[in-house]
């Protein structure tokens, strides 16, 4: 949303006339924008009548201007602006940028600055007729020295406020750098923006809710530049490579394309760049990193520091440190539209430079890529190695034109591995398979054993993701280990990191098909208590989910903690850091840690990673968190556009669990064709997902079921379901299951719920012995309290059942006081999901007849007892007759009390 930096076109050195702030606001800004509190700290400062102003610093395309002109819109009347814009041509010339301001003076006047400053006072006084002057400086850092002290001067003596917008603080002139030095400028630095900024901002600009994986792409291609982000936004929805679907914006299968108006952008910045700067970074864009020592002999260090100084490039804390491109945009359309003789030049110029060890370092999948790009003849070992690097980067494109570049390799079973991994990557399942079928006729029992496992497990993998051959997967690894143990003795390591392997294989499958004390079973060697390798991370996430399917939240979730810590000292491929963090994520939504999950959510989502490192749970996620928190205005968009995402693209087939978290939503929010007909299309999906994803989706779409009315069928069915799950040992699911027929229904199914939560370890299963035990001694303070702290723990919708048990207790008990002050807990929480039904439904069900309801809505309104007659077609007698019924049974004495008790409007009662 943010535009490219506005104002006269570049060069130009002229100034608007002296106007009021009014002129910035006809029309132009009309949609909502983002980052509202810097606008308002602008408007603060100029208007404090304290210090000189402010000065916005920030990279090209940061929004300076755009904040500028937002601020200036906010000043009132009393104040006339002046704007001044610097340009590379300006810059040239003594008080270029000034230059419409000083047509009137005479041309002798020029010839010393005292008298300049005395004309320019005088002419700006004159203009602005007794108002207070606002500065605006744009590219600041583009002003000529005898400007720059005019601005300075006429800051310092207080004939104007100064606004300017700059770069970087250190290029801007040293009169103006003394007004920040003295404190009498304030500085405000405009970082990239956050992923969620960028996320706020396409939505605000484009009208629709972006998946998490499109305002991801978008935001990591972009940098978080905002003039980048909607340039390649624009394009992205020209070409289709981002469409919209509903209400929702989605990524189409194909990669961010980097043409179009945002390459234009980026080659008019790489020409301003001088010839030595120009070189650093091209050579940067085409080899992905470069030591900071090799770099240094080959470069000039200060072009590397005045890149690194505009934040074009990066020195990372690695040993040895590396320098990089900081924006892979950037680099991406740079590396592409270097000439072939100059990227080769490039290339001869850096590997003089290179040792051997470094050689070997440069050899990843970018330097790679060069070397084919170069014409170079590179080693079967090398492509092997780029393809596995790309592999495990989530590149399958890459990995597969480095096997097609190898040649006369020993073994092409080596080559077969990365293949089928990299087919396995991008869901071409029966490219895959066709791989693994060429090599049983060629290769026979040539393979290695390292490959025979890899390629054994590759096969197992392909078994699980379809429900035809789910069954032979675990025939697969039972082969392995087979021959494992009639392997003769060899090579000690090379044997323990088979049956490594072979173990973390039957925990992975055991906890996808549920079979979780089988797992706890596997997991429970001394691999798992260090967690120093990819490995042991992954084996102890195996293990985090069944202790915690099993009962043992806390342990769960301690264990979880540790393991994203260790995963953020070790490297991991992409896949792995994707397993864990979903599997962390969907233990925390399991077992109602909400607002742990939404700050888990914000953290790793805030990250540079790529998407492919987060997982489909990070497309509904915040989504379910906000469905839970009542917050349905804001679940759904979210929830629909995951959806539409995940049915694009589903690696980790979730796409059944957000069919079935947004069809509850919608039941929740009163749109009941929405949500039935999502359930209609959760049935004619077949995803073979885990047995946590699929029991998860199951109790959405049950929850669902009782919104839409079908209360009894729903109750019964959870009640199952949760005698099923307590019955395989899986208490955690099954105490979710329970806790919803608990809440829905009668004090039996909460006796036995009080049974269930003695077992399961957490806060969620405190609360549920909580309701338990309120129900079964019909203590509706208890019950109050209950609704009061699952509220606050970001679960409303167990508070809004806990409130209506509470009002039924109270109700039944005559405790009017308490039934008040439940009936406006209850009223509260309702009103919060939107559902015009939600305060007749809890009225209905806990207190009152449907007939008598709708007298009392009726009432509440203010509407009289023959106006209700007339309304509802019976005598004004049975009106009477209906609102003694209600007084009685709501403990209220007249109709002012009624109205406290009822908010709901009667139009939005769907009465009559």
């Amino acid at each position: 949303m943010f535009q490219q930096d506005v104002g006269l076109p570049a060069g130009s050195g002229k100034t608007d006339a002296i106007n009021p702030p009014q002129r910035f606001a006809q029309g132009r800004y009309e949609k909502p924008f983002i980052r509202n509190q810097i606008v308002a700290d602008v408007v603060e400062t100029l208007t404090a009548g304290s210090g000189c102003g402010v000065v916005l610093v920030g990279e090209h395309g940061a929004g300076k201007s755009f904040i500028a002109q937002r601020a200036l819109e906010q000043l009132g009347p009393e104040y006339a602006v002046v704007q001044v814009r610097g340009s590379s041509i300006s810059s040239k010339l003594p008080y270029g940028a000034l230059s419409v301001l000083l047509n009137d003076l005479d041309a002798s006047h020029l010839e010393h600055p005292l008298m300049v400053l005395r004309g320019l006072t005088q002419v700006l006084h004159n203009k602005a007729q007794g108002r207070s002057i606002v500065l605006f400086v744009d590219n600041a850092h583009d002003l000529d020295d005898l400007s720059s002290m005019m601005v300075a001067q006429l800051s310092a003596g207080a004939h104007v406020t100064l606004l300017a917008a700059c770069v970087d603080l250190p290029h801007v002139g040293g009169d103006i750098m003394g007004l920040w030095k003295d404190d009498l400028l304030r500085r405000m630095d405009l970082a990239p923006f956050d992923f969620a900024e960028v996320a706020a901002s396409l939505s605000h600009e484009y009208g629709g809710q972006f998946s998490h994986t499109a305002a991801r792409a978008l935001w990591s291609a972009s940098g978080g530049n905002a003039l980048f982000l909607h340039s390649l936004a624009r394009e992205q929805i020209k070409l289709g490579t981002i469409v919209r679907q509903d209400a929702a914006w989605v990524l189409s299968n194909g990669p961010i394309a980097l043409t179009g108006e945002i390459r234009d952008v980026v080659k008019a910045r790489l020409n301003r760049l001088s010839s030595g700067q120009r070189d650093v970074f091209e050579l940067l864009a085409l080899a992905g990193a470069v030591p900071l020592q090799t770099l240094m002999s080959i470069a000039n260090p200060q072009d590397m520091d005045a890149l690194q100084e505009r934040a074009m490039i990066r020195v990372s804390h690695d040993h040895p440190p590396m320098v990089s491109v900081a924006n892979r945009l950037s680099a991406g359309i740079v590396a592409s539209v270097v000439p072939p003789g100059r990227s080769a030049e490039l290339r001869r110029r850096l590997t003089a430079v290179l040792q051997d060890s470094e050689q070997s370092d440069a050899s990843g999948s970018a330097g790679v890529a060069w070397a084919l790009d170069c014409g170079e003849q590179i080693s079967p070992e090398t492509a092997l190695a780029a393809a596995r690097t790309a592999n495990n980067s989530s590149d399958p494109a890459a990995a597969l034109r480095f096997i097609h570049e190898i040649r006369g390799i020993d073994s092409v079973s080596r080559t077969a591995v990365e293949s089928v991994h990299a087919y396995v990557s991008s869901d071409n399942h029966d490219s895959a398979r066709r791989v693994l079928s060429a090599l049983d006729h060629s290769a026979g029992d040539e393979i290695p054993l390292a490959d025979w496992i890899s390629l054994q497990l590759f096969r197992a993998e392909l078994d699980k993701r379809s429900i035809l051959t789910a069954a032979g997967a675990k025939a697969r690894l039972q082969e392995i280990g087979r021959r494992l143990s009639a392997e003769p003795d060899g090579d000690p390591a090379g044997m323990d990191s088979a049956w490594q392997r072979l173990h973390h294989a039957e925990a992975e499958l055991a906890v996808f098909e549920g079979r979780y004390h089988d797992a706890l079973s596997i997991t429970d060697v001394p691999d798992v208590g260090s967690l120093d390798t990819e490995s042991r991370i992954l084996m102890a996430s195996l293990r985090c989910e069944a202790m915690a399917v099993t009962g043992n939240v806390i342990g769960a979730l301690g264990l979880g903690k540790q393991i994203l810590s260790s995963a953020a000292t070790v490297p991991l491929a992409d896949r792995a850091m994707r397993e864990i963090r979903g599997r962390f994520l969907l233990l925390m939504l399991l077992s109602a840690k909400f607002r742990e999950a939404s700050a888990f959510l914000a953290g790793s989502a805030g990250t540079a990673d790529p998407q492919e490192r987060m997982g489909g749970m990070f497309e509904i996620g915040q989504g379910v968190i906000e469905l839970h928190a009542g917050l349905l205005d804001e679940a759904l968009p979210r929830l629909q556009a995951g959806m539409d995402q995940l049915l694009a693209r589903d690696p980790d087939a979730v796409a059944g669990l957000a069919m079935a978290a947004f069809a509850y939503a919608a039941a929740l929010h009163g749109d009941e064709e929405k949500a039935s007909l999502q359930l209609l299309e959760l049935a004619q999906l077949q995803p073979h997902a885990s047995w946590l994803v699929t029991r998860m989706t199951r109790y959405f779409e049950l929850c669902a079921l009782a919104e839409l009315g079908q209360r009894a069928t729903a109750i019964r069915a959870l009640v199952a379901e949760a005698d099923s799950d307590t019955e395989a040992s899986a208490l955690a699911p099954g105490l979710l299951f329970l806790s919803a027929a608990a809440r829905l229904g009668d004090r039996q199914m909460a006796l036995k719920l009080g049974s269930l939560a003695g077992r399961v370890t957490g806060h969620f299963s405190g609360l549920c012995s909580r309701l338990a035990d309120g129900v079964k001694v019909s203590d509706s303070e208890q019950l109050l309290a209950v609704s009061k702290d699952s509220d606050a723990a970001g679960n409303a919708i167990f508070a809004r059942d806990a409130a209506r048990k509470s009002v039924s207790c109270a109700n039944d008990a005559g405790n009017r006081i308490a039934l008040r002050t439940g009936q406006r807990t209850q009223q509260s929480l309702d009103d919060r999901f939107g559902s015009p039904k939600n305060g007749l439904h809890s009225l209905t069900t806990s207190t009152l007849t449907a007939r008598e309801c709708e007298v009392a809505v009726r009432a509440a309104a203010g509407t009289s007892n023959r106006k209700i007659a007339e309304q509802m077609h019976v005598s004004v007698r049975t009106v009477e007759g209906h609102l003694y019924q209600v007084y009685s049974k709501l403990h209220v004495a007249s109709r002012s009390e009624l109205k406290d008790v009822i908010s709901t409007p009667t139009e939005s009662a769907r009465l009559g």
